[in-house]
């Protein structure tokens, strides 16, 4: 628990830091562009694009699911993924990708993967925002439900920086990590009810999938954009994702306190 309080408290006292970073990662690639900002949107709408043909005319023949249209239907699903894996992936680099900083200048190594998640982040909220008019260009108008999205991605935020608490600091004594984050988020994008419906699955199959913890918030968007759910109407998986939560953040804390102190001698 101390050093969780050390890091909340590092969180604190550089939190400005925090936003001029992140706000400066995700500014700084576009500079040199002339697209600038649309180039974030036209890598994830050509994966839509593709998914939705394979998947939703070559696959489904266009059948929907639940009655809703299938591309909205993996909108909701995808678009959380997007940034899911995306800050998996970069988090998980995070403090090897800075090790110049480190290892120059003492800086507060505990903000980098929440930095780095914060960038995905942003990265990210255009994409939402264009989920939303798709939706309602498709007749599904704005509801009081869509007061959830932010409650979603805090709750995916969180999570996402006690993964990269743990993958950044285990990345720099051994670099194989990477590798098996990779491995293990493929995987995990094809068992993750995303571009299939969980319909057809037994009892005990659809228990383990539920495991996966980011189910919760894939369920969460396609509840408030489709289903018209609140998030404490499934108390039981609630408590299960902030459990999941708070645990990883907590060993998360422990895993990073025990190696930056080596950083600069495992770069």
């Amino acid at each position: 628990m101390k050093d969780l309080l050390f890091i909340l408290k590092e969180h604190k006292e550089n939190l400005y830091k925090i936003y001029k970073l992140s706000l400066y990662d995700f500014i700084t690639p576009l500079r040199d562009t002339y697209l600038g900002i649309i180039w974030i949107i036209l890598n994830p709408l050509s994966q839509i694009g593709v998914y939705w043909f394979v998947f939703g005319m070559g696959i489904r023949n266009g059948k929907p699911i639940d009655g809703h249209p299938f591309l909205l239907w993996m909108l909701a699903g995808l678009i959380p993924w997007f940034y899911i894996s995306a800050a998996i992936s970069s988090g998980t680099l995070a403090i090897y990708s800075k090790s110049s900083i480190i290892t120059k200048m003492k800086f507060p190594s505990s903000i980098i993967p929440t930095n780095t998640i914060l960038t995905q982040l942003l990265n990210n909220i255009p994409l939402i925002f264009i989920m939303i008019i798709i939706y309602v260009f498709n007749g599904y108008k704005a509801k009081i439900y869509y007061i959830q999205i932010p409650y979603y991605i805090l709750a995916a935020t969180l999570l996402l920086i006690g993964i990269s608490l743990i993958t950044s600091a285990l990345v720099m004594a051994i670099r194989d990590i990477n590798r098996i984050v990779g491995t293990v988020l493929r995987f995990m994008f094809y068992l993750t009810p995303i571009l299939w419906t969980t319909i057809n699955l037994p009892p005990i199959a659809l228990k383990i999938i539920r495991l996966n913890p980011f189910i919760y918030i894939i369920e969460g968007f396609r509840n408030t954009f489709l289903y018209n759910k609140w998030f404490f109407e499934d108390v039981k998986f609630t408590i299960y994702y902030w459990l999941v939560t708070i645990v990883t953040i907590l060993i998360g804390s422990m895993i990073h306190m025990k190696f930056r102190n080596r950083f600069s001698d495992l770069v």
